[in-house]
């Protein structure tokens, strides 16, 4: 009788075990902490915020003091940041082909994100799908591309260029000759400025004419030669445009050789370390940007909300110590942008990059 009670009794206990095993139930020593999920076996899982990410920041070209700035911030993130390591990584010639070749090598890696300054979105979509297709979340900051999940814009479009446009006018008059110096044609930040620079003109100032845009690359010189070609074919010409941080200097330089400070005004973008020499001799009057270690530092922490929480229209984010910030949708996906900045002699100082 003791025998049997001792039988049904282990009979019970094996068939609660069972019972508890069958329904998924783990002993506690076994279950996931709290916060994590538990896999099938009973261990736990990574969350998102637990995981360890890898990031890639491609720009257009390394190794010019532009983009050495916007490392500085994106530098900063990856300090900042304990689950994000950061490779930074690019050409060393503003060209698109040599971007798709660094790219075609990093998306076997597997990264979690490859956040680029597309030189041409044209030519770099198909091997940005091919990212897609891997899994890779796609960011575009500075250069935009027509295959991304996010934009990190550097200024909206059409208030930079009207804001270009502007500060032409308010140095030229209302009834002007001028010219542009840009980098590509297929850059698309330069393409929609020079958009918004025609339009603004067209609709408010009909009378200051652009004479010629022509392409400089990112090269200094290159927008010197092209500055001193318009000097020298273009006797009714008053101002200058000049896009790209490399090309603005060349066209103040060679604008000063010609001895023309005081009839050719030149306006157009680059770091305020780079012109402040200029900004204080008064051979240009301002410089407009953004902050650009702001851009890659806003770069970063978008890469890490789209990893983690997510991006959502009208949905505010915090982006580390530059505060909220809040997508808009756009015609490919989502985007934010950072606020337009404007360098003087009297507040270059105030600027370090």
């Amino acid at each position: 009788m003791n025998i049997r009670k001792s039988l049904v009794a282990g009979m019970l206990a094996c068939t609660m075990l069972f019972a508890a095993t069958a329904c998924g139930k783990a002993p506690e020593s076994e279950k996931a902490p709290k916060g994590q999920k538990t896999s099938e076996n009973g261990q736990a899982a990574e969350t998102a915020k637990d995981k360890k990410f890898r990031v890639v920041v491609m720009p257009k070209v390394v190794g010019i003091d532009y983009y050495n700035a916007v490392k500085k911030g994106v530098d900063l993130a990856d300090q900042e940041l304990d689950n994000v390591e950061v490779t930074w990584m690019g050409p060393t010639e503003a060209k698109v082909e040599k971007q798709i070749e660094m790219l075609e090598t990093v998306i076997p890696t597997k990264p979690d994100v490859i956040a680029v300054a597309a030189n041409d979105p044209d030519a770099i979509e198909p091997v940005l799908k091919k990212a897609k297709e891997k899994g890779i979340k796609v960011i575009s900051w500075d250069g935009d591309a027509k295959t991304r999940d996010f934009f990190v814009n550097l200024v909206d479009y059409d208030a930079f260029g009207s804001a270009l446009a502007e500060s032409m006018v308010a140095q030229v008059g209302e009834k002007a000759d001028i010219a542009i110096v840009t980098t590509t044609f297929t850059a698309p930040n330069q393409v929609l400025w020079i958009e918004a620079i025609k339009k603004t003109l067209a609709d408010k100032y009909p009378e200051v004419k652009i004479l010629d845009t022509r392409p400089a690359g990112e090269d200094t010189q290159k927008a010197f030669q092209i500055t001193q070609d318009y000097l020298k074919t273009m006797p009714t010409l008053k101002g200058i445009i000049a896009l790209g941080a490399p090309n603005l200097p060349g066209a103040v330089d060679a604008v000063k050789q010609a001895g023309m400070t005081d009839k050719i005004a030149v306006v157009g973008n680059a770091t305020p370390n780079m012109m402040k020499n200029y900004l204080k001799e008064g051979l240009i009057k301002n410089v407009l940007l953004w902050n650009a270690p702001d851009h890659g530092y806003l770069t970063v922490y978008s890469a890490l909300q789209l990893l983690t929480e997510g991006v959502e229209a009208d949905k505010p984010f915090k982006a580390g110590s530059l505060g909220e910030f809040t997508p808009a949708k756009d015609d490919i996906s989502l985007q934010i942008a950072l606020p337009i900045k404007e360098f003087t002699k009297d507040n270059v100082d105030q600027f370090d990059f």
